[in-house]
């Protein structure tokens, strides 16, 4: 990954933290982009429960342009992926997994 997409990836990072209304242990966020749209799911762990309908005040107009800019890179290294899913828990790094 390329210096550029780290500084992306810790933005949409940035928007979707921010963006869970009632904290969090865990979360993992999961991007599925495809011809003219783009497909998001969050599933929020706290005290060892998994949500997949946690509340959010997620700006996606912002996640869609990182989004956009981030498989714009991958293109032009002739890296394009379809999807990806970024995961952090608290006190631990943060973790992208793309499938291609």
């Amino acid at each position: 990954m390329i210096t550029e997409d780290i500084k992306i990836i810790q933005e949409i990072f940035q928007v979707v933290e921010a963006g869970i209304v009632h904290g969090y242990d865990a979360f993992r966020y999961g991007v599925e982009l495809g011809e003219g749209y783009i497909e998001t799911e969050l599933c929020v762990e706290k005290d060892g429960v998994e949500d997949w309908n946690a509340e959010t005040d997620i700006n996606g107009a912002i996640i869609l342009r990182l989004v956009d800019q981030l498989q714009e890179n991958a293109v032009k290294r002739g890296e394009p992926w379809k999807s990806f899913v970024l995961s952090y828990r608290e006190g631990e790094q943060v973790k992208t997994k793309f499938a291609y």
